[in-house]
């Protein structure tokens, strides 16, 4: 594949494609993963490699939470939870960036807080089982005995 050529495509469920094929190689993936940029000026993501860049059309998020991993005190009470990335990596949640999109689906900040990552249908699951509802309707989630709340955003 001749990177600068075509666009590529990340859709709403995390899926790679170029030219309307799916990319399904696990080396190609990871080395697009590490390689995808933003600029803010622009608007726009790029995967930059080796001096070439090659825009990237991005449906949702150009990253997804496959599943999270909790860690709790000895006396029951949630202290960490982790995030398992769709590259690979792991990061720890920033509860203030976690947020409810227009599709009710759960949304965070990744990569020290440049990039947005939904959460597919098991991490959704596991951190909506996490969170608290208030007498306004409002979400909240309760991490080292501090309430932080859930943002909705459209």
């Amino acid at each position: 594949m001749e990177i600068g050529q075509s666009e590529i495509l990340i859709n709403a469920r995390g899926e790679w494609s170029y030219e309307g094929n799916r990319i399904v190689h696990p080396e190609v993936l990871n080395l697009f993963k590490r390689s995808l940029t933003y600029d803010g000026e622009r608007g726009e993501f790029f995967i930059d490699y080796k001096g070439k860049r090659a825009p990237v059309k991005v449906a949702k998020t150009p990253y997804f939470i496959r599943d999270v991993g909790l860690e709790k005190s000895s006396a029951g009470e949630l202290v960490k939870v982790v995030l398992e990335v769709d590259d690979g990596s792991r990061e720890t949640l920033d509860p203030e960036t976690l947020v409810l999109d227009g599709e009710g689906v759960l949304q965070v900040k990744i990569k020290a807080g440049r990039f947005a990552a939904r959460c597919l249908a098991v991490a959704h699951f596991r951190i909506a089982e996490l969170l608290e509802e208030d007498d306004s309707g409002n979400f909240f989630i309760v991490i080292n005995s501090i309430r932080f709340r859930v943002s909705r955003v459209n």
